[in-house]
């Protein structure tokens, strides 16, 4: 639970820190026109553009300081969400979710399986979003090449120019500097988390659509309820399928195979927590025996 929850509130801070300019990229290009080699003076000017608007060190600048302390809200405002809101955004009827849990926070479940969910959540979170400034550092100078291009199609030497002409007044200067940090402002921020509820709400109906939209093809088949089959096994029960799933309904399973098979799942639950941990400790104790002995 925790690593789902580190997991996906990286994942989001991820998606916060990614430059708008990038994410919009021009959706009518084609393959075609991006291949054609570009003008060598609106690449001149675009790298000059791309100099004010994303220079090297953003992303750093973006998640170390602005970004990380944001991430404790994040946590909290995800760990207030109720259970029941998240089954119904996963399609669950709210009449079958038990009272006694649809009222439950994520937070509450989380803290039940580890009395210490805050701490390790918030340790976590702080370790990860290091080692992902680490990481979006050495992707920055790719970004700061794809930038160029993009801008570099979309305008031409004389915009380019104008663009840059603004930006180095002292006005232009200042809006540049913060271009980027608005989008890791806490107000920008906690308007995206105010967001979630409203589409929490909306997911039911969006996945009634989605299902409507592929009800014309055929149910996909699995290797059973095994995530690890390889390809051959899918493609034997494929061949060998009739079309029925009702074996893998527990309510026809006999008493004794249900109780196995709960035990094991608890079982490979805390066996897979466990591999986690001591794969993290090792990791930990590799790192800090290598940086002793340089």
């Amino acid at each position: 639970m925790r690593k789902i929850f580190a997991i996906t509130v990286s994942s989001l801070a991820l998606a916060f820190s990614t430059p708008a300019t990038a994410q919009d990229a021009d959706a009518t290009a084609t393959a075609e026109s991006e291949a054609k080699p570009i003008d060598p003076a609106r690449l001149s000017a675009a790298k000059n553009t791309v100099d004010y608007l994303f220079p090297l060190g953003t992303y750093e600048r973006m998640m170390r300081g602005t970004l990380d302390q944001m991430m404790d809200q994040m946590m909290v405002s995800m760990g207030g969400m109720r259970m029941g809101d998240l089954a119904s955004a996963g399609g669950v009827a709210k009449d079958d979710i038990p009272d006694d849990i649809g009222e439950r926070t994520l937070a509450d479940i989380s803290r039940e399986a580890d009395p210490h969910f805050e701490e390790r959540m918030k340790i976590s979170t702080k370790v990860m979003m290091n080692e992902m400034v680490d990481l979006m550092v050495a992707m920055e100078p790719a970004v700061r090449e794809a930038l160029t291009n993009i801008y570099a199609r979309k305008f031409t030497v004389s915009q380019l120019n104008e663009m840059n002409g603004f930006f180095a007044t002292d006005t232009g200067g200042a809006f540049a500097r913060d271009y980027m940090m608005v989008f890791v402002d806490p107000e920008m921020m906690q308007s995206m988390m105010n967001m979630v509820p409203e589409m929490m709400q909306a997911m039911p109906a969006i996945m009634k659509k989605v299902e409507e939209a592929t009800a014309h093809l055929p149910p996909v088949k699995t290797h059973g309820n095994d995530p690890f089959a390889s390809i051959d096994e899918v493609m034997e029960d494929a061949d060998n399928s009739d079309d029925s799933t009702d074996w893998e309904d527990p309510e026809n399973w006999s008493p004794a195979d249900r109780e196995l098979v709960n035990k094991l799942s608890v079982d490979s639950d805390a066996a897979f927590e466990a591999y986690y941990e001591a794969l993290e400790t090792a990791q930990k104790n590799a790192k800090a025996k290598m940086a002793k002995n340089k």
